[in-house]
């Protein structure tokens, strides 16, 4: 028996969009196995679009698999390598749980909101 693709995968979307020099991408729905390369590659145009901030707001995201704690690892050391600055926005236990359980929260800069990852210091 087939089955359409799409019905067996959580909904999923991320959506760039520029204030001044920072490049925000929201993320919203599961980030697991099958679409953590979509969201990946959306993070990749956004480091290769160069804005000076790219913050990635992920507190829409509902399940945080090891696939897209994956993505945020190489989307981390490609900005690096580019002079962006890489700054994530998670506050529920569904995004920021796993992150600190892995210890990505002491290598990856993690705000509760976009405010605050504005706000930070350059270079943080």
């Amino acid at each position: 028996m087939a089955s359409d693709i799409n019905e067996t995968h959580a909904p999923f979307s991320a959506l760039a969009e520029w204030s001044g020099r920072t490049l925000f991408v929201t993320a919203t729905g599961e980030v697991e196995l099958v679409n953590s390369p979509q969201l990946e590659a959306v993070l990749d145009q956004a480091v290769a679009d160069g804005p000076e901030i790219l913050v990635l707001d992920i507190t829409g995201v509902t399940f945080l698999s090891s696939a897209g704690l994956a993505a945020l690892v190489r989307t981390d050391r490609d900005a690096t390598a580019s002079n962006v600055r890489f700054r994530v926005v998670a506050d529920n236990p569904a995004t920021l749980r796993p992150i600190q359980l892995m210890g990505l929260d002491q290598e990856i800069e993690v705000f509760p909101d976009r405010e605050e990852a504005l706000a930070a210091a350059p270079g943080l």
